[in-house]
Order: structure tokens, then C-alpha cells, then sequence
């Protein structure tokens, strides 16, 4: 599962895959204080506190109770490592900066 955070945004991508959680940052710089709300983001460094209820929502229609029963197992498996903050509600994930790609037109040679 990656949150992935722009300038102005946030979203949830491959909501299903709970082996795993990153934070990408997919923007020049850092994301706007209006992507990391929605996102849920209450720290970040070169690791990520993210609001487990902000996940919840934005997995949007993938959370059926099937996936809330391995969203739980996940956190189990991180509050033992220590990456679940419970006061604030947080689980941490790595941070991965992806860098911005310029497309390139068709035929073009470099």
C-alpha cells in the first residue's frame, strides 16, 4: 500500500496490498500542507506518521470488512515493531521520493 503525496493531493494506491506501506512523495520540494492532511500525515522525515483513519478513508469502496480484517493484521505486525503510535492513531511508513519524469515526445531522440 503507498500513499502517495503531490502538491495538492493524496491518494491511495494498491489499497489491497497490506505486506507493505510507503509514503511516496511524487513532487519536487515537499507536498502542500493540504496534501498532507488529506493524507492523514501527522509527521514527516525520512519516515511518515500516518493517520490509520485517513487510510480507511481513502481506500474508499476496497474497504470491505475483508480488507478492515487485513488492514488490522498489518498494524498487529507493525504495532509489534513499534511502528503504531496508538495515542495518535498513526502508523509510520518509509518515505520514498519518486523523482518527476518530463515526458519525452514520440520519435524523439536525446
Amino acid at each position: 500500500m503507498e500513499l502517495t503525496l503531490d502538491t495538492r493531493s493524496a491518494r491511495l494506491v494498491d489499497p489491497d496490498d497490506h505486506t507493505a506501506f510507503a509514503v511516496v512523495i511524487a513532487c519536487e520540494g515537499e507536498p502542500a500542507a493540504a496534501a498532507l492532511s488529506a493524507g492523514g500525515v501527522v509527521g514527516l522525515g525520512d519516515h511518515a506518521w500516518v493517520r490509520t483513519d485517513a487510510l480507511r478513508r481513502l481506500a474508499g469502496s476496497a474497504a470491505t470488512s475483508a480488507w478492515e480484517r487485513s488492514f488490522v493484521a498489518m498494524l498487529d505486525v507493525a504495532r509489534a515493531r513499534g511502528w503504531v503510535d496508538d495515542e495518535l492513531g498513526a502508523v509510520r511508513g518509509h518515505v520514498e521520493r519518486r523523482a518527476l519524469r518530463t515526458p519525452t515526445a514520440a520519435g524523439a531522440r536525446s
